[in-house]
């Protein structure tokens, strides 16, 4: 006759302790719904310009889509390096946004030894956002009207005609920076915290012009508080009536165009990166949106798929290494 003698009630307990370890562990249990707390959408300027308009827009419609809010946080400084670095580390969790442009691809590592991220290997690419020309800008005062104007003082006065930008490898400086080779002239860069300080900038005559963005300074043209030069692309824009193209206003073949897209870090699952760029497409398609982003200067220009902005922003890695060698130039 067996001597062992099973322990009433061990059985079930051993039950009820595996299904409370199951209840905390979330290796056992079903991880909780995305988004199921706010998300964070990192701005790399200060308020006022493209990206932030953009970036509020997006914020807003995309929250309701995802019913969770979706906050607005400017890091502004460094041109975009700052912010930059931070999404770069942030945690790949779906939390933290980035809204981008090209001169994170390979062009920061130019302009900024001290830059540890990769435009390419350190991010989540999701989706293409929008595109649009710079105004270039001179206070009301300025005898320039137009570029040829500022093309003849420049050759006038080498060196000594200043531009505001939000640092250098900006969009306000790449801009510049392609105007000066089609030109053939040098302009000096003042670099600011963003787009909008120095537009401010251009209005109290601290420096002579700004290649600016639509959002930052199209509101100031409108109210007669500012002067535009013209665009920095090849043809007018239905979207700046009055406001001449490139070649009209004295440069042919000076043709900049930026844009912007919505970025993490690396790493993200792949069923959230979808899910944000079926939510963010369908924001841009909005007819609300697209007047809102018209009123802004800028055209809603989604990426067919996830896969076709990561094949994109390959091509403008390879691209801007020349522009980023003539960038890096100018500062020397």
């Amino acid at each position: 006759m067996s001597k062992f003698r099973a322990r009433p009630g061990l059985g079930q307990l051993a039950k009820c302790l595996l299904l409370a370890v199951c209840s905390v562990s979330p290796g056992l249990a079903a991880a909780a719904p995305w988004p199921d707390h706010p998300i964070t959408l990192v701005i790399p300027f200060a308020p006022g310009g493209s990206a932030d308009g953009l970036g509020r827009i997006l914020a807003d419609k995309m929250g309701q889509k995802l019913n969770q809010s979706i906050i607005v946080e400017n890091r502004p400084g460094a041109a975009t390096t700052i912010a930059s670095s931070f999404v770069a580390r942030a945690k790949p969790d779906g939390y933290t946004l980035y809204i981008g442009m090209m001169n994170l691809h390979g062009m920061d590592k130019v302009l900024y030894p001290g830059v540890t991220y990769d435009g390419i290997k350190s991010f989540t690419h999701i989706n293409k956002l929008v595109s649009f020309p710079m105004v270039v800008v001179t206070r009301n005062d300025s005898p320039l009207k137009n570029f040829t104007d500022l093309i003849a003082k420049a050759k006038q006065e080498p060196g000594r005609v200043t531009h505001g930008s939000a640092g250098v490898g900006s969009s306000n400086h790449l801009a510049a920076v392609e105007f000066m080779r089609a030109a053939g002239v040098k302009l000096l860069n003042v670099p600011y915290k963003g787009g909008n300080p120095a537009a401010m900038a251009t209005i109290a005559g601290d420096v002579d012009i700004s290649f600016a963005t639509p959002p930052t300074v199209m509101p100031l043209v409108s109210a007669g508080r500012i002067k535009a030069l013209g665009l920095t692309s090849a043809q007018p824009s239905p979207l700046f009536p009055g406001i001449p193209s490139a070649a009209q206003a004295g440069l042919p073949g000076y043709d900049f165009q930026v844009w912007h897209g919505l970025y993490g870090p690396a790493g993200m699952d792949p069923a959230i990166v979808e899910r944000l760029y079926e939510v963010s497409t369908a924001v841009l398609k909005d007819p609300e949106v697209t007047e809102k982003l018209r009123a802004l200067g800028m055209t809603a220009e989604p990426s067919a798929s996830v896969d076709e902005f990561n094949k994109f922003v390959r091509v403008v890695a390879k691209e801007t290494a020349g522009l980023a060698a003539a960038a890096k130039a100018d500062e020397q």
